[in-house]
């Protein structure tokens, strides 16, 4: 997984996945038949993990404590190799797979769903545009690392992980808070 994540799957070499397996060529053919045989077992087992950590009980718990366990699962080394793996499909156009297996819905868009038949955060907001911004809040710092440096002025790690955490916890306390800001409620005649 290292060698994809590190190099998408056309920079990465075949030499270096055995050297690190301590495998043989021939045995990486014998059971996969092809990198991209490789490739694809490799994707597969990730993608049903991230699946699993992102889905399991994901409507059943608060939607604050779902999106706070995404970001701990997200900081993770196999998931932030799961993101860049992600990023080079992406950029080499690589076929049309999701994170997820198709036909099924990403688990921070049923957390949101649930959370507002709940009557946790406002029924009207859309979510699956709710579902994006938190995706973004989760992965952003793996997958841009260097435009997370400078937009957050190179705020040590840790401390951007408390902030991306307190922010969720305060947008969804807002979210859920349907009293009428002074600027939309309706001005009153003199």
């Amino acid at each position: 997984m290292r060698e994809f994540a590190k190099h998408g799957f056309a920079g990465a070499r075949v030499e270096r996945i055995v050297s690190r397996a301590d495998v043989s060529p021939r045995s990486l053919y014998y059971h996969f038949g092809s990198k991209r045989g490789l490739y694809d077992a490799v994707r597969e087992r990730l993608r049903s993990q991230h699946f699993d950590d992102f889905v399991r009980g994901v409507t059943d718990e608060p939607l604050v404590d779902r999106l706070l366990s995404n970001i701990d699962v997200a900081m993770t080394q196999r998931w932030q190799q799961w993101a860049r793996l992600l990023m080079w499909e992406a950029l080499d156009g690589g076929a049309d797979n999701g994170p997820y297996p198709k036909d099924t819905v990403p688990g921070d868009l049923l957390a949101i769903r649930a959370a507002q038949e709940r009557g946790e955060i406002d029924p009207e907001l859309d979510p699956h545009v709710l579902t994006l911004a938190f995706i973004a809040i989760t992965f952003w710092p793996t997958m841009f690392p260097q435009s997370t440096r400078r937009v957050t002025r190179g705020m040590p790690k840790d401390e951007l992980l408390e902030a991306r955490k307190e922010l969720v916890r305060a947008l969804v306390r807002r979210l859920g808070d349907r009293t009428p800001t002074i600027a939309a409620q309706p001005e009153t005649s003199r």
